[in-house]
């Protein structure tokens, strides 16, 4: 009887593993079936994403931005090695497709620093029309985000890496430096603005330096003041619990507890940072917390995906049928990243619109819903 339920153990596990590849092949194709080759308004390379000032899956308002082909190309970089060599070779076609995209984002004096939008030519904003009519001609600074994902996508060189690390020192929080946007328990770290702009407020989000350590320490990059003012920061957010509380004033421009432990686990994942590892069980008690309350499929992918980077023995998610995954996946109205136009504005105020969704607008990338997706399963699998 023993060894007929160990029997019926293996088979399961097998068919399982099995069902997996098998939706493991169907993401990795239909993630590069997405990836643009000719079309009206979006760029040849570029993944589709859309905007909507509502928490809600639209392709009313198209975008071409960097922002998710180089969260793409950092995420399916990381899996590649679990994968089928058809798929890998799949995936540098991915990633060569947007490296070319590169040079229409890049800073326009040539420094290698990098922006959420083109930078070669002009475009039309496309938050809402009233704030150029406030501001006149809107331009955004290059930003920490879209420059180390940037360099990622690009497997730059060590010295390119080095001197973009250098650069980065000019845009910490200083006594000088802009800081009403700044929750005051805060305002004392010197740490990275999320811009590179003299003229812009200091603006903290937690998972833009979580995302910078990551490229400081893939890089293996020796530490700054910046860098270990932008952990100690980190740490203090978890510490005070304002990852829970505050999630979209800690980090405005994603706004997410789910989302802010995705990008901690990712970070450790890279190598050991003993500060961290020291607030790992909080951290996982918090996502699981986040994986068994949520009802949206793919925050608990998200929170999912986290908690299997902290090794954590994970039951299996109830996944939708291949038919079901445009709708239930990509057109998933849980958003990942938000454009955030108060992030800049006093705290006081700053705080009024966030909790009351003035100025919040909403970025959805369906490819890159099957990319978290894959993610999963490859983590899921390995561990």
């Amino acid at each position: 009887m023993k060894k007929i339920i160990i029997l019926c153990c293996i088979i399961g596990s097998f068919s399982a593993h099995a069902q997996d590849s098998v939706l493991i092949n169907y993401l990795v194709k239909r993630i590069a079936a997405q990836q643009v080759k000719e079309d009206d308004f979006f760029m040849p390379g570029i993944f589709p994403s859309y905007i909507s000032n509502k928490q809600k899956f639209k392709t009313k308002k198209k975008d071409n931005n960097i922002f998710y082909n180089g969260l793409m190309a950092y995420t399916l970089s990381q899996i590649k090695p679990e994968l089928s060599s058809y798929n890998r070779d799949l995936i540098d076609t991915i990633n060569q497709s947007t490296i070319s995209l590169y040079p229409k984002f890049k800073n326009k004096k040539g420094r290698d620093t990098y922006n959420f939008w083109t930078t070669d030519s002009s475009f039309k904003f496309p938050y809402t029309f009233w704030i150029p009519l406030l501001r006149g001609h809107v331009t955004l600074p290059d930003d920490m985000d879209d420059t180390v994902l940037g360099l990622f996508a690009q497997q730059a060189d060590d010295s390119i890496a080095e001197k973009v690390h250098a650069l980065m020192q000019l845009y910490t929080n200083n006594d000088t430096a802009d800081r009403k946007s700044i929750d005051k328990k805060y305002r004392s770290y010197a740490t990275y603005s999320t811009w590179f702009g003299k003229k812009v407020p200091v603006v903290f989000d937690v998972c833009v330096l979580s995302n910078v350590l990551s490229f400081v320490q893939e890089y293996n990059l020796s530490w700054t003041k910046g860098d270990s003012a932008a952990l100690q920061l980190i740490i203090a957010c978890v510490q005070n619990g304002d990852y829970i509380k505050y999630p979209g004033f800690i980090s405005p421009y994603y706004g997410k507890t789910s989302i802010i432990l995705y990008h901690l686990a990712r970070l450790m994942s890279i190598k050991k940072i003993p500060e961290l590892d020291d607030i790992k069980t909080k951290l996982i008690d918090e996502a699981l917390l986040e994986f068994n309350n949520t009802d949206n499929l793919l925050e608990k992918i998200i929170a999912g995906s986290a908690l299997l980077k902290w090794e954590f023995d994970l039951p299996s998610i109830q996944l939708p049928a291949i038919a079901d995954m445009e709708k239930q996946i990509e057109k998933n109205n849980f958003s990942f990243f938000l454009g955030n136009i108060p992030s800049y504005f006093s705290i006081g105020l700053k705080k009024f619109c966030i909790r009351n969704g003035i100025g919040i607008f909403y970025h959805y990338c369906p490819a890159y819903n099957d990319a978290l997706l894959l993610e999963y399963l490859v983590l899921k699998n390995k561990n």
